[in-house]
């Protein structure tokens, strides 16, 4: 039996536009929350998750990659700009990647998956394939930063969304196995670039990576289907076309004012969870961007700086998948603590304490094997910490609002990352590296603080 919908309307100019409240259609039959029961397998889920994983491939994949095209600028096109100034590029591109969450993640809760997915595929081929003409910063913010970053914004929640439509107890691990697309777009990517990089040139490396990307987000738009579709009063197909695209617009212009779910950082769980994703992604993708310069800067070449990257991303293959299993079991925030404690230590003690003084291969090697098991994790386990503190309905919505958080603090923190390294000395990637390793200590103690108010201090309690 369905349940009743309570009614109200808005104005917008001389027109109401009647709006419900949402209950949740499976098939369309419409339950409470309370009543879904989650696949958590079968060949749909798993169809739906390879497609995510795909999808996951080329969003977290390019920016985990984002070092190697960083680089590249660094020695070539920008070789006479400060990174204080080239680092706008990648802190743009970086926040609008995850502020843009915050529409797709009402479009997604609203409408599905389809209308962000196909937005953020062509939004993705412009900004890549335009790339590869661009000159100057201003081009490259224009075109690499806004565009591209867009695009991974419309991306990224559907893609964290439709997992969690069918998989509940086995979250967790599912959210691993999809952003373990990330590592696996981190290790190709890199060489991607650094072979196309010397045999066709930066305009046609970023020509080639538009359709491979494009390829990639193709078959993950088809696979990737959303199974609890919330009732829409704009479906009736006795409505003329060109009256339901009017009245479609003028939802989306009103859901677009509660995009943002402010309210829910009232709820210290969800709050602390958004503030420990924060400063644990801002600290990985600081040195993600700026690792493999470092190396080059340091006397190695640009192929052994993006093999280094690609050392990081294949570790984070298993650093992905191991802590996904483990959280299912003991909880995805109590994992946290570990891996962004373990990324803090990498920091401070491989990085800063032993790669800037030895400057050998060894100890870029270990810092590259031991940094990628942990800080891989931070990805995956992000999006599961928000849902185990969110309402399965109210998902994207919380997860954009998580992502535009993040995606303020990594305006700010990659941008004074940059500042900090400046011209390029060791000293001040000496102090670049103490930077990152506190902003993942501070990221630990507010992931503590989120276990806390979930758990209380119970030690062993799951969280």
């Amino acid at each position: 039996m369905t349940k009743p919908t309570t009614q109200g309307s808005e104005r917008f100019g001389s027109e109401t536009i009647e709006l419900r409240h949402r209950t949740l259609s499976i098939e369309s039959v419409s339950v409470d929350e309370d009543e879904i029961e989650y696949p958590d397998g079968g060949i749909k889920a798993y169809t739906v998750l390879f497609g995510a994983f795909l999808g996951f491939t080329v969003n977290f994949g390019l920016i985990n990659s984002v070092g190697a095209v960083q680089s590249y600028l660094n020695n070539h096109q920008l070789q006479n700009v400060s990174s204080s100034i080239s680092s706008l590029i990648f802190s743009i591109f970086l926040c609008i990647s995850y502020v843009a969450g915050i529409f797709s993640g009402v479009l997604f809760d609203e409408f599905g998956s389809r209308i962000p997915m196909a937005t953020g595929t062509v939004l993705l081929f412009l900004g890549l394939f335009l790339t590869g003409e661009c000159e100057s910063v201003a081009a490259f913010v224009l075109v690499f930063g806004v565009i591209a970053g867009t695009s991974l914004g419309f991306l990224m929640s559907p893609l964290g969304g439709v997992v969690s439509h069918y998989f509940m107890k086995k979250r967790a691990r599912a959210f691993a196995i999809a952003t373990l697309g990330g590592s696996v777009g981190g290790v190709v990517f890199p060489l991607i670039l650094n072979k196309l990089y010397t045999t066709v040139g930066f305009k046609w490396t970023m020509r080639i990576l538009a359709f491979i990307c494009s390829g990639l987000l193709v078959v993950s738009f088809t696979l990737s289907k959303e199974r609890l579709r919330p009732e829409s009063p704009f479906a009736d197909k006795q409505l003329p076309y060109g009256k339901k695209l009017k009245l479609v617009l003028k939802n989306v212009y009103f859901m677009s004012k509660r995009s943002i779910d402010f309210k829910a950082l009232k709820d210290p769980k969800f709050l602390f969870c958004t503030l420990g994703g924060a400063f644990t992604e801002v600290s990985l993708v600081c040195s993600l961007t700026y690792y493999a310069s470092f190396i080059i800067y340091i006397g190695y070449t640009e192929t052994q700086g993006n093999t280094m990257l690609t050392i990081v991303n294949a570790v984070g293959v298993i650093g992905r998948f191991i802590p996904g299993v483990i959280a299912d079991k003991i909880g995805p925030f109590n994992v946290m603590i570990v891996m962004s404690a373990g990324i803090a230590l990498s920091d401070l003690a491989l990085w800063l304490g032993y790669a800037t003084t030895s400057k050998s291969l060894a100890s870029l090697y270990t810092f590259a094997t031991i940094y990628g098991f942990f800080s891989s994790s931070a990805l995956s386990l992000t999006p599961a910490c928000c849902a185990a503190v969110s309402p399965t309905k109210d998902f994207g919505k919380r997860y954009a609002t998580l992502s535009f958080v993040i995606g303020v603090l990594f305006l700010g923190g990659l941008t004074a990352g940059g500042a900090i390294i400046g011209k390029q000395s060791v000293a001040s990637y000496q102090y670049f590296v103490a930077y990152t390793g506190t902003l993942a200590a501070i990221a630990c103690a507010i992931w503590i603080t989120a276990r806390i108010h979930i758990t209380g201090w119970k030690f062993l309690a799951r969280a």
